[in-house]
């Protein structure tokens, strides 16, 4: 299956440096202050390399084993989300800040990875998973969105 139509990019200009910014991105553990499906964070341990992200839909929750692969202070924050059992690379999370004169160009991109498709044919092997995703995408869009404006407005207040 061609996943190339299940990424996106979201851009926000904010009024606060770079290294601000990416703080607020960066600490995990206030992710469901911004996002509208992530509800919390956790480290894994003090090396900030993973953390258990955990996240809602209506009555729906459930936990994923995310993998930090860049942490550059106020250039770039990426992370993977590595599924239920933590072991599957399955989408692709990215910040990035890039300076301007009057703050930050922050940017969210998602990317849902090739091991998306053989992880959920795993778990739900009559899913339709063209159909799925084509229901996700507008979703995350509007869901990017929100989290971008509410970063914004906490750098900015």
């Amino acid at each position: 299956m061609d996943l190339t139509p299940y990424q996106h990019v979201e851009t926000v200009i904010v009024a606060a440096p770079p290294e601000a910014v990416y703080d607020l991105v960066a600490d995990i553990t206030r992710m469901g202050e911004w996002s509208p499906v992530c509800t919390a964070g956790e480290w894994v341990d003090d090396t900030k390399a993973s953390f258990i992200g955990t996240n809602a839909l209506g009555e729906f929750t459930w936990q994923t084993t995310c993998r930090v692969d860049t942490a550059a202070r106020g250039e770039e924050f990426t992370f993977v989300n590595l599924g239920l059992q933590g072991d599957e690379e399955l989408v692709r999370w990215s910040y990035r800040f890039v300076p301007m004169a009057d703050g930050t160009e922050l940017t969210e991109s998602w990317e849902v990875l090739p091991g998306y498709e053989p992880s959920m044919k795993a778990l739900a092997p009559d899913m339709n998973l063209k159909e799925y995703l084509d229901g996700v995408k507008p979703n995350t869009q509007v869901g990017m969105a929100e989290t971008l404006a509410k970063v914004k407005a906490a750098a900015e207040a």
